[in-house]
């Protein structure tokens, strides 16, 4: 079955739930989405930045497709291949965090898959809109298979950040390069217009409020850069995706369109699986690195990206050809 139902939250999850729901969703519904209220966000990243450093990896700073990155490896033995890498692409509505908030999945997805992960930060909210953030992702994915040399890259992010994973996928099959060796998606946003759904709701979600999506939609059209192709990631040519494997909170917003898309991938023939945990919130395995559930959703993840490169290589050895 292309749907795994995960209902037995650990204790830590019960707190979590319930202290996001009473502070952090209020907060987030009152919060202005004007320019002002959008331009002091970057703080947030700036402070975690120079919390604690994730052990087990080291880091570099660079430069990817023009915008600033942050390669991280793992140390010590591994049977890791210079020809893979993971391209990690951070949430945050279009509007807040980077490579500080999101340095710590970043690692852990580095462990776990044993690959060099690059994370990049791309232009968002309030300087630029979501076209512009999908073109920053696909020129890094671009350069990491045409000019840095990996054969097959996996492409994964959280939120809003796996909007623009899965856009990744639909540029590579239009701009005919190599295919993502798998898409990886913690609580993805799949429909740019999902604010706005009728048949959707935050009722239960632990703390993303619908009604702040909707606010911000009008601000996802800015320039420089236009949207381009689907606005909903299922209306894609889906023939063209990579295994996909997606997590996600029971109940929480997005929860209905990661079990259409990964059953509309399944009936394409692709392999897809969602993994739905209960009582925990929006994009958990980003929030916690002790948490059991974040262990465990890092750990299937990995599982599946490991498959993924398998097969990526024996297809690789079949017919001679590149793969992303």
């Amino acid at each position: 079955m292309p749907i795994v139902h995960h209902r037995r939250p650990s204790l830590r999850s019960f707190p979590i739930w319930f202290g996001a729901r009473a502070l952090l969703k209020p907060t987030l519904a009152l919060w202005p989405v004007n320019k002002q209220g959008l331009a002091g966000l970057f703080l947030i990243d700036r402070i975690f930045a120079v919390g604690p450093k994730p052990r087990g990896v080291v880091r570099e700073q660079l430069v990817l497709a023009g915008r600033p990155a942050e390669l991280i490896m793992p140390v010590g033995p591994s049977r890791r291949d210079g020809d893979t890498a993971m391209l990690y692409l951070h949430g945050g509505a279009f509007v807040v965090c980077g490579l500080g908030t999101h340095r710590s999945i970043a690692a852990r997805m580095a462990r776990a898959c044993e690959v060099p992960v690059f994370a990049l930060e791309y232009r968002q909210l309030p300087k630029a809109g979501v076209g512009t953030s999908v073109v920053d992702a696909v020129d890094a994915y671009a350069e990491l298979i045409n000019e840095r040399g990996f054969r097959r890259v996996i492409v994964a992010g959280d939120s809003a950040g796996g909007f623009l994973a899965a856009k990744v996928v639909e540029a590579a099959a239009a701009r005919g390069l190599p295919t993502p060796t798998a898409l990886i998606g913690f609580s993805p946003l799949l429909d740019m217009d999902l604010g706005v759904h009728p048949d959707r709701s935050s009722r239960s979600d632990a703390y993303l409020p619908k009604s702040k999506m909707a606010r911000l939609a009008p601000q996802f059209d800015q320039g420089p850069v236009q949207l381009t192709g689907v606005r909903r990631i299922a209306d894609a040519d889906l023939t063209s995706f990579p295994p996909t494997v997606l997590v996600a909170a029971e109940g929480e917003m997005l929860e209905p369109d990661v079990i259409d898309l990964v059953e509309s991938l399944d009936a394409a023939g692709v392999t897809a699986v969602a993994h739905l945990y209960a009582w925990q919130v929006h994009a958990f395995p980003v929030l916690s690195a002790r948490h059991p559930e974040t262990l465990d959703a890092v750990e299937v993840t990995a599982a599946f990206a490991a498959e993924a490169i398998r097969e990526g290589k024996s297809t690789d050895e079949r017919t001679g050809k590149r793969a992303g």
